[in-house]
């Protein structure tokens, strides 16, 4: 039996040894890259195709399409139906995977390796020659517009629409959902899906990751036999500027009468992911609002019990997407709950962290890292993140160092460049008739009313 004491806090304990491994490069003649990774002990290989076609490329009259086609994908390749694919998958023990994101579309498969290369050419049959039978793209697309319904009545979900939508001038494509919007999805069609595969899946605006038990030399082969004939295209890049929705604080209540609870966003626009200061702003938030034991929980949870979380964090991305706190309150504390998420950002701002507060972020966020690459679809990610924010091969062997490097002074000066409390737009999604007027008595923004749209 052992004496431990359940009185004292258990010390944490060393920080567990990072070693990324060595990334190969090879390009084929059609231009497509090819990233190979060896990782683990299992006979098991992620093929991960990144596609620089993401949803901030999609006409806001089409906003939606890259999200809608994506999803099509598995309808049907070839001559295979959508049930003929989903049974041959499921024979070679694959699961395929499919998203979209701001900035890019990915396609995934974790298979065997003794099964890797079926698995390779039916992978390349769904992504070169998707069918797009047009019952199904309509079945999907109403799917997505019941989504979006949906997302009217989730308190939550409308929360989190709302905000972008306020963060972000209309013009953005941030300031929309990333499923689009109800008007916009009506009108997309089989077409449409099928001309927006034709112009953005190419080869020379892809890259082919490969992670496992598996060598680049091999890795090379295998994507010229199954995408080595994939005929190159004139890429596109989606064009715009990224413009704050407000020019000064503003409380926004969007009217949901009778709620018992309060979906409170606080919110404004960040930075890239290029940005010089990503480390510091990761220290920061970490301090903020990142953490079970950041300040921002500390106070509203811990002290004065007003939620279950809360959290904070920046959406970083090829351009500055949104940096926003957000959490779930009852409605009659909405107005102090504001009140002290608004003064943790001012006292952070004004004050900065202490070296405590910094040393415990730094070891959190270099602790963590090795935990987010343990399989082989987790460091297929982390290269993905390598393409699609154009970081360079050695980025992750420096990553720790980087964070290590962030002083006391780094986070005061990016709390103060970055939290513009001057510039919020603080979004709380519940009964406007109680918590209105407490928000007002704030005196921290004008308030204004808004109804749930549809």
């Amino acid at each position: 039996m052992t004496n431990f004491d359940r009185a004292q806090i258990p010390a944490p304990g060393p920080i567990q040894p990072l070693v990324f491994p060595t990334i190969e490069r090879r390009r084929l003649a059609n231009d497509l890259a090819v990233l190979t990774a060896r990782h683990g002990h299992l006979p098991l290989v992620t093929a991960e195709l990144v596609i620089d076609a993401g949803a901030a490329g999609d006409p806001a009259r089409k906003a939606g399409l890259a999200y809608l086609t994506v999803n099509a994908l598995e309808t049907g390749a070839g001559d295979r139906t959508g049930d003929q694919l989903a049974r041959e998958l499921e024979y070679l023990g694959v699961e395929l995977e499919a998203e979209a994101s701001w900035d890019a579309l990915t396609v995934r498969i974790t298979a065997p390796r003794q099964r890797l290369e079926p698995a390779l050419e039916l992978f390349a049959e769904i992504v070169r020659h998707p069918t797009f039978p047009a019952e199904e793209v309509e079945r999907l697309r109403d799917e997505q517009l019941a989504t979006l319904l949906q997302r009217r009545k989730d308190p939550r979900a409308l929360a989190n629409d709302m905000a972008i939508h306020f963060i972000f001038d209309p013009t953005v494509p941030y300031a929309r959902p990333l499923l689009g919007t109800t008007a916009s999805v009506e009108g997309l069609t089989r077409d449409d899906v099928a001309e927006f595969h034709r112009t953005h899946f190419l080869p020379n605006a892809s890259s082919l990751i490969m992670v496992g038990e598996i060598d680049a030399d091999t890795a090379a082969a295998l994507a010229d036999r199954y995408f080595g004939e994939w005929p190159a295209g004139q890429p596109t890049t989606p064009e715009f500027e990224v413009i704050p929705g407000v020019e000064t604080s503003t409380i926004f209540v969007v009217d949901r009468p009778g709620s018992v609870q309060s979906e409170i966003r606080i919110g404004d626009v960040g930075v890239a992911r290029s940005h010089e200061d990503y480390f510091p702003l990761l220290v920061m938030n970490t301090i903020l609002g990142g953490a079970f034991t950041s300040r921002l929980n500390m106070s509203l949870r811990e002290k004065h019990g007003f939620t279950y979380g809360v959290h904070s964090g920046f959406a970083f991305r090829r351009r500055p997407g949104p940096f926003v706190v957000q959490t779930a309150v009852a409605t009659e504390v909405s107005a102090a709950a504001v009140r002290e998420a608004f003064r943790e950002m001012t006292t952070l701002r004004n004050d900065g962290a202490s070296e405590e507060e910094v040393a415990a972020a730094r070891d959190y966020l270099r602790g963590i890292i090795p935990l987010e690459l343990q399989t082989t679809d987790q460091l297929a990610s982390r290269l993905a993140d390598l393409v699609i924010f154009d970081l360079p091969d050695d980025y992750f062997d420096h990553y720790r160092d980087q964070i290590a490097a962030v002083t006391r002074d780094d986070v005061h000066r990016v709390a103060r460049e970055h939290l513009r409390l001057d510039r919020l737009a603080i979004v709380v999604v519940g009964d406007a008739d109680a918590i209105a007027e407490p928000l007002r008595e704030l005196n921290i923004a004008e308030v204004q009313v808004h109804e749930v749209e549809g």
